[in-house]
C-alpha cells in the first residue's frame, strides 16, 4: 500500500543518527533544599564540563571555585553590589580571565535597580561590612561548645570572649545574664521547660558542660533560624533511606500520597508523609509539580537604597534627552 515502509516523523531523527551522542541532561538545579550529595554531584559535573548549565540560588555565590564557567546570567537585580560581584565573579574564575555576566530585570522597577547595581559594580562601590555587636546567641553557642570540651574559669572565658571583635564592648552584665540562662537560672517560671546546658559553679568560678552539650554544640550551631522544612527521603525496606532534599511545610500540607513532584532534576512520588519528613520513591519520566519555598524578603543595604533613590531623582529632574543620555551611559 501507499506509504508502506515510511517512518513516522518522530522516528526520523533517531534513525538518521542526529540525536546520537546527545547529552541526556544539559541543565540541573542547585539550591539549599537539594541534598548535599546531589549538590556535590552537580558541582563536580559542572567543574568537569559534563554539565553545560546550572540554575542556582545564592548557594553557588560563595566558596565555590568554578573555573569552567563562561557566563553568569543573573535573573532579577542582585540584592547588593557585593552580592552581584560575587555572583558574576563565578565566571572566568581563572588567571587572566575576565568575569562576564548579564543581568535580566524582571519588571520595570527591577530595571532601575539593575542599572544602579551594574553601575556601582563597575565603579567598585561595594557596601561596607558591618560586624554585629555583642550577638548573645553566638556567645551562648560558643559557651556551650567550649564548656563541653573542658572546664573554664569564668573570668578567663570572659577575657577570651572579649578578644573577639564582635564582643570587644561586651558588658559584664550581659555576659553574666547569658551564663545564667545557660545554667538554668531563668527570669520566669515560663522558661522552666528549657533544659540547662552548663553547670556554673559560682563558688569555684567555673563553668562545665552538662551531658549532651557537645552533641548539641555540633548539631545546633549557626544563626540560621529553623524554617520548618520537611526532609525528603527515599523509602526503603528498613525505613527512610538516602536524603533527597527538603520541602516547604506549606507545600507538604497541600500534597497527598501518590502526588509526583520534581526535585533535583528528578521526579519523585510521595509514598508517606510523617510529622517531619516525606518518604518518596523515584518516578522517572513522569511530570511533577514544581516545589516552592517561602521565606523572608531579602533586605537592601542602605547605601544601595540611597543610590537608587538618587538615580530616580536625577532622571525625574532631567528633561527627556538628558534622561535618555543618562540611562544610555
Amino acid at each position: 500500500p501507499a506509504g508502506a515502509g515510511r517512518r513516522p516523523p518522530a522516528e526520523l531523527p533517531g534513525a538518521s543518527g542526529i540525536t546520537g551522542g546527545a547529552a541526556p541532561i544539559i541543565a540541573r538545579s542547585h539550591h539549599g533544599s537539594v541534598s548535599k550529595e546531589e549538590r556535590a554531584l552537580v558541582e563536580a559535573d559542572l567543574k568537569a564540563g559534563r554539565l553545560k548549565c546550572v540554575v542556582a540560588t545564592s548557594s553557588l555565590e560563595l566558596g565555590i571555585d568554578m573555573g569552567a564557567v563562561d557566563l553568569v546570567m543573573q535573573v532579577e537585580s542582585p540584592p547588593s553590589v557585593a552580592s552581584g560581584l560575587q555572583r558574576i565573579g563565578r565566571a572566568g574564575h581563572q588567571v587572566g580571565e575576565v568575569s562576564k555576566g548579564v543581568l535580566f530585570p524582571k519588571h520595570r522597577a527591577d530595571l532601575l535597580h539593575s542599572a544602579v547595581v551594574a553601575e556601582r559594580m563597575v565603579d567598585g562601590a561595594i557596601e561596607p561590612m558591618r560586624i554585629p555587636a555583642n550577638p548573645l546567641d553566638v556567645l551562648a553557642q560558643q559557651t556551650v561548645a567550649a564548656s563541653a570540651i573542658d572546664e573554664w574559669e569564668v573570668e578567663h572565658w570572659f577575657d577570651v570572649v572579649r578578644r573577639a571583635a564582635p564582643f570587644g564592648s561586651l558588658p559584664r552584665s550581659a555576659f553574666d545574664a547569658t551564663l545564667d540562662l545557660l545554667a538554668g537560672r531563668y527570669p520566669s517560671d515560663r522558661f522552666g521547660e528549657l533544659r540547662p546546658r552548663i553547670v556554673w559553679d559560682r563558688d569555684a568560678g567555673t563553668i562545665t558542660g552538662r551531658r549532651g552539650a557537645q552533641r548539641l554544640a555540633v548539631t545546633s550551631g549557626g544563626t540560621i533560624p529553623d524554617r520548618g522544612l520537611f526532609g525528603v527521603f527515599m523509602i526503603g525496606d528498613a525505613g527512610p533511606g538516602r536524603r533527597v532534599g527538603e520541602l516547604d511545610e506549606e507545600m507538604v500540607y497541600e500534597s497527598r500520597v501518590g502526588d509526583v513532584f520534581a526535585l533535583g532534576a528528578t521526579s519523585w512520588r510521595i509514598q508517606e508523609i510523617t510529622h517531619d519528613r516525606v518518604l518518596v520513591s523515584p518516578a522517572f519520566g513522569e511530570p511533577g509539580r514544581l516545589p516552592f519555598w517561602k521565606g523572608d524578603g531579602i533586605g537592601r543595604p542602605a547605601e544601595l537604597g540611597a543610590a537608587i533613590g538618587a538615580f530616580i531623582g536625577e532622571l525625574a529632574a532631567a528633561d527627556e534627552p538628558a534622561a535618555l543620555a543618562r540611562t544610555a551611559a
